[in-house]
C-alpha cells in the first residue's frame, strides 16, 4: 500500500484526496492519499517525518512551494528553470526528487481551449510559487506581452530580473490592474482569493470583457470568484479543477510510473 499527500497551510479547502482516490479505484491502484496543515516553520521537519513514516510522495501546495527546494536532494530541470516546486518524491535511497507539474497543467489547460500563448498578451496576478512559474512559461513560450501584478513589490522586481525578458511589466500599485488586465488575451488568478468563503475576486469587473481566455488556479468545488466573475462580463474563463487534474496526474506518474486516469479525476471533482 503506498502512501501519499498534499501539505499546504491551509489545506483543509484541497481537492486533491478526492481526485487521487478516484483515480485509484479507475485503475485498480493500492493506496492512499491524505492531506495535512503544515504551518511554513515546520515544514521541512514533518517533509523528513513522512519519509521516515514510509510516504512515496507528497504534492507541496501554497505557501510552501519555493521553500521546500530547500530540502531536496536532487531538482528536476522544471524546478531549476520554474523555481518552484510541488511535487516530491522519496526515492528508494531516502533521496528527495522534486518536480514542477504546476506547469504541465497550466499547459494542459490552455490545450483543452485552445488557447495558445506564443504572440499573446497575458495578465498574471500573484506572482508566489504557482505564478511565478505559470509566468516563466509565458515567457519562454513567445508571449508578445507579460504584465505581472502583486502587492509585493520586491517579489515582482525578483521575478522580473529572472525572466529577463523585454516583454515583461510589473505591477504593484493595484490601481493599475485593471486597466492592465483588460489589455490581456490571457488573464490568470494565481493568487489564493477564492479559496475561502466569501472571498472577492481577484480583479474588477471591468478588467474582463469578451475575446479574453481567464483561467482561476484556485481549486475550489464552487466555481471560483474570479472566474465566476470574468463569465458575467463575457470571457470564457475555467476554474483551478482543469488545472489541478494536469497537474495531480503528472505527480502520480512521477511516483509510480503509471498512467493516471485524467478523466475519472475530472469526473471526481465536477461530480
Amino acid at each position: 500500500m503506498k502512501k501519499f499527500a498534499v501539505l499546504g497551510h491551509p489545506v483543509a479547502h484541497s481537492l486533491s484526496p478526492k481526485m487521487h482516490a478516484a483515480n485509484m479505484a479507475a485503475i485498480g491502484f493500492e493506496g492512499t492519499y491524505e492531506k495535512f496543515d503544515v504551518p511554513p516553520e515546520e515544514l521541512h521537519s514533518f517533509v523528513l517525518q513522512k519519509r521516515s513514516e514510509g510516504y512515496a510522495g507528497l504534492n507541496i501546495t501554497v505557501p510552501h512551494k519555493i521553500s521546500v527546494i530547500d530540502i531536496l536532494d536532487r531538482k528536476d530541470a522544471s524546478v531549476v528553470k520554474y523555481g518552484a516546486c510541488n511535487t516530491v518524491k522519496f526515492e528508494e535511497d531516502g533521496t528527495l526528487s522534486g518536480w514542477n507539474t504546476d506547469v504541465i497543467g497550466f499547459v494542459d489547460v490552455l490545450a483543452a481551449h485552445n488557447v495558445a500563448i506564443a504572440g499573446a498578451k497575458v495578465f498574471i496576478v500573484g506572482t508566489g510559487g504557482a505564478g511565478g512559474a505559470l509566468a516563466a512559461v509565458c515567457a519562454n513560450e513567445g508571449a508578445a506581452a507579460l504584465a505581472l501584478a502583486d502587492l509585493d513589490a520586491t517579489r515582482l522586481a525578483n521575478l522580473a530580473a529572472k525572466l529577463a525578458s523585454p516583454c515583461v511589466k510589473t505591477f504593484a500599485d493595484k490601481a493599475l490592474w485593471t486597466a492592465a488586465a483588460a489589455e490581456a488575451d490571457i488573464v490568470v488568478n494565481a493568487t489564493p482569493l477564492g479559496l475561502h468563503e466569501g472571498d472577492e475576486a481577484a480583479l474588477e469587473a471591468a478588467a474582463f470583457h469578451a475575446g479574453q481566455f481567464v483561467l482561476d488556479i484556485v481549486p475550489t468545488a464552487k466555481f471560483p470568484p474570479t472566474a465566476a466573475l470574468a463569465v458575467a462580463q463575457g470571457a470564457d474563463a475555467t476554474d483551478g479543477l482543469e488545472f489541478l487534474v494536469g497537474q495531480g496526474a503528472k505527480s502520480f506518474e512521477i511516483w509510480t510510473g503509471k498512467a493516471a486516469d485524467r478523466a475519472a479525476m475530472l469526473a471526481a471533482l465536477r461530480a
